[in-house]
């Protein structure tokens, strides 16, 4: 009897060890999703051993026994239905798919209708990174971001923006979160320029700028040259005050600050103590690995966030980075959550010459991750296309990866045009094959390898 007990209890024990079907699904979030989309993706994972379908199409499973899977979608609601079979084990998940009509394209937005202000008004910026726009419109181009504290005179309004009273053809516009509430005047201070003086220490160049208070401004590069422009300060035509700094050399890292009512404009040296056996001795490099913490970042099918490979990445660049005699600052080296702008003041406050963030890629619905994948780096600024250049380049080169180009693109860590700043994607994580490579850690530690080289030879170019 006590035999037939202890049977009985070892059989339920290896019944309840049994792994029976179960479908993980990582992406979509929700079982019943609106979508504008002629298709949308499935990725996520199953037992091991398991035979998978969705709507009776056999489906891959790959390595961790995920798998990624575009559905088409009639217009309407679409039932998607997946089954998994697993030693005899069936487990059945549907989730539901409204695919909707798209309206027809509207008719093209005219921002030259506008509204004049009755009178000119008077404001000034409430925050930094006050960001200046070509239009009206959150989406419209970025001009500059200005510090706290800086004067406007407003003309005229559309919505929630604000055009600024400069002299010359070009419109600049600012939200109305940016500043304080404007305040009609009659007539407008002039601000005088009443001098400028040249400076200079080991890192940079300046030339300051004393105003009789904080002016509207713009940086704009061209080549070798970097134009500064402060509006309504007398000089030209258009009653502006330009002033040019140009070299034979190539431009780095440049930018412009207020110290009081000085404007102070630097420009970064490209430093001297150049060792050609070792051409980042000495060269302070800013490494991001994208999100940390609560932000996970985009999440692979077998659910590894795109935070800890980012990291895993960044890890390996810094070590190798530091044997090749750089100066590296992380803006994290475990998983916590650094906010966007901290990272870029983290970069400027330590003095880098190069400011790397490190991505994995992500896809928006009706994007075939079969079809799209592969390396890409992000610049904004003229003064970092050129390093953008030499790493997609290499990393194509170098870990195999297919070309996605370098694309100009407005993000956090890559506008600031000091230190020069770069957004590596280094692959996607929702193409099976290059999640299979982001998760390995030879691949993370080659990517590594090639992006160091990467920097050697951009610090050859600019010194030469």
């Amino acid at each position: 009897m006590f035999r037939k007990f202890i049977f009985t209890l070892i059989f339920f024990f290896i019944l309840s060890q049994q792994t029976y079907a179960k479908i993980d699904i990582v992406y979509p979030t929700s079982k019943d999703v609106k979508v504008k989309s002629a298709s949308l993706f499935f990725i996520g994972n199953t037992d091991y051993g398991s035979v998978f379908s969705i709507n009776s199409e056999s489906v891959q499973l790959w390595e961790d026994n995920f798998f990624v899977h575009v559905v088409p979608l009639q217009y309407g609601r679409n039932e998607i239905k997946m089954v998994s079979y697993h030693h005899g084990e069936v487990e059945t998940l549907t989730y539901y798919v409204t695919r909707l009509k798209t309206s027809p394209a509207a008719a093209s937005y005219s921002y030259s209708s506008y509204t004049y202000l009755p009178s000119l008004q008077k404001t000034k910026t409430v925050k930094s990174n006050a960001t200046v726009r070509e239009k009206p419109s959150v989406s419209s181009s970025r001009i500059i971001d200005l510090p706290e504290g800086v004067v406007l005179y407003l003309s005229a309004k559309k919505g929630d923006f604000y055009k600024i009273a400069e002299y010359g053809e070009t419109e600049y516009w600012i939200h109305k979160s940016n500043i304080s509430t404007p305040q009609s005047i009659e007539v407008k201070e002039q601000p005088v320029l009443s001098g400028k003086y040249v400076s200079s220490d080991d890192k940079y160049d300046y030339v300051t700028f004393n105003l009789s208070y904080p002016v509207f401004y713009t940086l704009k590069q061209n080549g070798n040259s970097v134009d500064l422009t402060l509006y309504g300060v007398q000089a030209d035509s258009a009653n502006n005050y330009r002033y040019t700094f140009s070299t034979d050399r190539t431009i780095i890292g440049y930018d412009a600050y207020y110290q009081g009512n000085n404007l102070v404009f630097r420009i970064a040296k490209i430093p001297d103590n150049f060792d050609e056996k070792n051409p980042l001795k000495g060269i302070t490099v800013f490494v991001d690995p994208g999100h940390g913490g609560e932000e996970k970042g985009s999440v692979g099918p077998s659910r590894v966030p795109e935070k800890d490979i980012n990291l895993y990445i960044s890890r390996y660049l810094t070590e190798y980075l530091k044997r090749a005699g750089a100066i590296v600052i992380m803006s994290r080296n475990d998983d916590r959550k650094v906010p966007l702008y901290d990272r870029v003041k983290m970069a400027k406050n330590n003095n880098a010459i190069i400011s790397l963030s490190i991505h994995s890629n992500a896809l928006p619905n009706g994007y075939d991750p079969y079809e799209n994948h592969g390396t890409e780096v992000h610049y904004y600024n003229e003064n970092a296309k050129q390093l953008a250049d030499i790493i997609k380049n290499n990393l194509v080169y170098d870990v195999h990866l297919k070309d996605n180009g370098v694309r100009k693109s407005s993000f956090a860590l890559n506008r600031s045009t000091n230190p020069v700043s770069v957004l590596v994607e280094v692959a996607y994580m929702i193409n099976p094959q290059e999640y299979i490579l982001l998760k390995s850690p030879e691949f993370q530690e080659n990517v590594a390898k090639s992006i160091k080289k990467s920097l050697e030879q951009y610090i050859f170019v600019i010194k030469k």
